[in-house]
């Protein structure tokens, strides 16, 4: 079954699997090949300096980086509606005036630089929910996040060790949490994993 609810045109006919570079249509194969490449673009992204300012361009950037071996539309804006169990995400028409909004409020807040350790996990747990929320890629968002994270932290002066949550399901509650509920929980973790 598929975590979307809804046929896509990103995926095989017929299929929930999604359409991609090595034409394989075998979802825990494509799976697989998935998370080795988007690791090693990963490890790659950790020994580059990060992009500064990281606007919209440098964002589309990352996830194109991380997925560029796997989907043909890694670093596109999604073009249909997604949701996950009851969570529906942004209407693709609204993706990219609400991407902008988004990093424009990030460059008004000189994108968290210079702030103290308390101020920058309420505000960045913000920015994260917020895109979280808008979902603005087919998939790869948590992933494209987590990365933009790290960098705007270190361009902040900051360490962000997303490898510390010991259990993945951790961080994906916590951004669940931050759609439906709130930021508390998302800034608890958030305050477990950054240091100076």
């Amino acid at each position: 079954m598929s975590k979307y609810q809804h046929t896509s045109m990103y995926c095989y006919p017929g299929t929930d699997v999604l359409i991609n570079l090595f034409d394989v249509e075998d979802e825990q194969k494509l799976k697989e090949l998935e998370k080795v490449y988007s690791l090693f673009r990963l490890a790659e992204l950790r020994l580059q300096k990060p992009a500064d300012p990281l606007n919209v361009k440098a964002y589309l950037a990352i996830h194109q980086y991380i997925l560029q071996d796997v989907y043909p539309f890694a670093g596109e804006l999604r073009q249909e509606m997604i949701s996950k169990g009851s969570s529906s995400f942004a209407h693709p028409k609204h993706i990219e005036t609400q991407l902008l909004k988004i990093f424009n409020e990030l460059k008004s807040e000189n994108y968290l630089k210079k702030l103290p350790r308390d101020q920058l996990i309420v505000r960045l747990a913000y920015f994260l929910s917020e895109l979280n929320a808008l979902h603005p890629f087919r998939e790869g968002n948590g992933r494209c996040i987590r990365e933009f994270a790290r960098q705007l932290l270190l361009n902040a002066g900051y360490q962000l060790e997303w490898g510390k949550v010991l259990e993945p399901a951790e961080i994906i509650n916590a951004f669940v949490d931050s759609f439906n509920k709130g930021n508390d929980r998302l800034e608890r973790l958030l305050s477990e994993i950054i240091t100076p």
